[in-house]
């Protein structure tokens, strides 16, 4: 994804998409039937992106190697409800309804371990395309993200009347799925029969998120809190990482002012410090051929919400390893593909995942406690 494309989603979203005039009215468009089972990445029954091969290899900060093989949960007891972020390469302004690489790439990578705590629905969604994105930048049309949301708004009616019997639900999202949700929760899940359900919400990468500063609800949600202990339940964990010396003029994580300020919780730490994440990542090609297509760095990488004069980010740190340079060039790399401003946007949902997994387990457990 280049730096003009992302660019276009981060400076328009920060103002009118959060929450004003992109989806003050949305546009027509043909619902979907998300009772056939190709209008979803992830759901029980079918095979679909979620069932890929998520082995992994336990790599810790001296370079020790234990393999992780994966174990899906035989009964979980809650679900998980997924929206992916801004991936579809498709021409078009909003994507079609098609399960396009980037598309199931990016559920195999954000969102199918969560199979390890609960059951996974991701639907499809007529999301704005990165070339959409890029000639809202361009002036040469308009931001607006509402029929994404009336596809996600529809997929998750439908969850709840087919699907859900009464199953608690974790919301999981990045960057403009995190946008989807953050107004999916407005709109039809506080102050209604919904918000029993709702485990959490782990919404990363969310531009124009805000609470009242010294306040944990209000603002963006009305009733919804942040999560600051890793059993809460009903309550919403957002970050947006930056690598420890960035002091670029941010896109993610601004405070807009008015009494209002960018909240940021560590996933690794919610009651707040720095503590060491747990991170998946993709084998290098380095790695032996017959090697898990997937790795857990532990012990390399730490993290710490830092509060500023532009708002509230989650600072990251490459810890000393035998790994530091090659983890360090890693990164840079990725990161620097996005353009100045951006940190470390395109790890929001994955280098924490292993933590985002932890407190799952550690919120499905009270919820399962508090439901006998």
């Amino acid at each position: 994804m280049t730096s003009r494309l992302f660019g276009a989603l981060a400076g328009a979203a920060l103002t009118a998409l959060a929450w004003g005039s992109a989806h003050a009215e949305d546009a027509p468009r043909a619902p979907v039937d998300y009772s056939k089972p190709e209008t979803w990445l992830c759901a029980p029954g079918h095979d679909d992106a979620c069932a890929a091969n998520l082995d992994a290899t336990t790599v810790d900060a001296q370079g020790k190697r234990t393999p992780k093989p994966f174990v899906p949960a035989k009964d979980p007891k809650v679900d998980c409800f997924y929206v992916y972020p801004t991936v579809s390469k498709e021409q078009t302004t909003f994507a079609s309804m098609a399960a396009s690489p980037e598309v199931v790439r990016v559920a195999v990578v954000q969102a199918a371990r969560f199979r390890s705590q609960c059951r996974v629905f991701a639907p499809i969604y007529r999301q704005m395309t990165l070339p959409g994105l890029g000639r809202v930048m361009s002036g040469a049309e308009k931001l607006d993200m509402s029929p994404g949301f009336a596809d996600v708004r529809d997929a998750w009616r439908w969850y709840l009347a087919h699907e859900n019997h009464g199953r608690g639900v974790i919301l999981i999202g990045h960057s403009q799925g995190s946008i989807m949700l953050t107004r999916l929760v407005a709109e039809e899940i506080e102050n209604k029969p919904a918000q029993k359900l709702l485990v959490s919400a782990l919404l990363p990468g969310n531009p124009g998120f805000t609470v009242p500063e010294g306040k944990d609800v209000g603002g963006s949600f009305k009733s919804v809190p942040i999560c600051r202990a890793r059993d809460q339940l009903g309550c919403v964990a957002l970050w947006s990482m930056y690598g420890e010396d960035d002091a670029s003029n941010r896109l993610f994580g601004h405070s807009p002012g008015g009494g209002l300020v960018a909240p940021c919780v560590n996933p690794a730490a919610l009651g707040g410090g720095r503590a060491m994440v747990k991170a998946y990542t993709s084998k290098p090609p380095s790695a032996p051929a017959d090697a898990p297509p997937w790795v857990e760095l532990v012990g390399q990488l730490s993290a710490e919400c830092v509060a500023d004069a532009q708002g509230n980010v989650l600072r990251m740190r490459i810890e000393p390893s035998t790994n530091a340079d090659s983890l360090r060039a890693y990164i840079t790399s990725r990161a620097a593909g996005l353009g100045p401003g951006w940190g470390w946007h395109v790890f929001d949902g994955t280098l924490a995942q292993g933590d985002m997994l932890d407190m799952a387990a550690a919120e499905i457990a009270a919820w399962s406690a508090a439901k006998h």
